[in-house]
């Protein structure tokens, strides 16, 4: 009898003390977790945001004096333009208001330039894998291949250069909402500055 007590009570000590590593690990995690900043660029994150219609978004006064533009002076009336935030670039984008749903993703490429991708589910198509509806890229401090090969317009903010990149239609499943999107960044991006 005495032998079935001790087994009890060292099965009741093992439990307890597994509840207490339990609770010791979660904090610790929990710990971790809320340590990690907000936003992390690597080369392989994802900073994302949907941007609906009903969004918040900060309309753009145009008339920045830091911003530079390396195009052709845009005659959009900047009361038709709305802008987002995108943090991890310090940039506010401009675009046209009105157009529809769309997400962005910063990333890097390899040799570490930083860059956002703007994307719509709508414009998604099935004639391309993994295609996520890519309509423009901006891209931060270009090299001079890549503005000789993708960038349209450039825009100089401070000491930094950003280039639009537009994406063929090769993929969408719809090519008439593509211009759309397209016009709408291509129309704004004179405007855009510095967080």
């Amino acid at each position: 009898m005495a032998r079935i007590q001790g087994k009890k009570g060292l099965i009741a000590t093992i439990v307890v003390l597994g509840i207490v590593l339990l609770i010791v690990g979660v904090s610790i995690v929990a710990k971790n977790v809320s340590q990690k900043p907000a936003t992390k660029t690597t080369d392989t994150s994802k900073t994302s945001a949907a941007i609906t219609k009903d969004a918040t978004t900060t309309e753009t006064d145009v008339t920045d004096p830091s911003t530079t533009n390396t195009t052709a002076p845009s005659a959009v009336d900047p009361s038709t333009l709305t802008s987002i935030d995108v943090e991890p670039l310090s940039i506010a984008v401009s675009y046209t208001k009105g157009v529809g749903a769309f997400n962005f993703e910063v990333k890097k490429t390899a040799d570490k330039t930083q860059y956002v991708e703007f994307s719509s589910p709508d414009l998604a198509g099935t004639k391309c894998t993994d295609d996520n509806g890519l309509f423009a890229s901006i891209i931060k401090n270009p090299s001079s291949s890549e503005v000789q090969a993708t960038i349209t317009q450039t825009v100089k903010v401070g000491n930094d250069t950003y280039g639009l990149s537009l994406a063929g239609k090769g993929c969408t499943s719809d090519a008439t909402l593509l211009d759309q999107y397209q016009t709408a960044f291509s129309n704004g991006f004179p405007s855009l500055k510095a967080l």
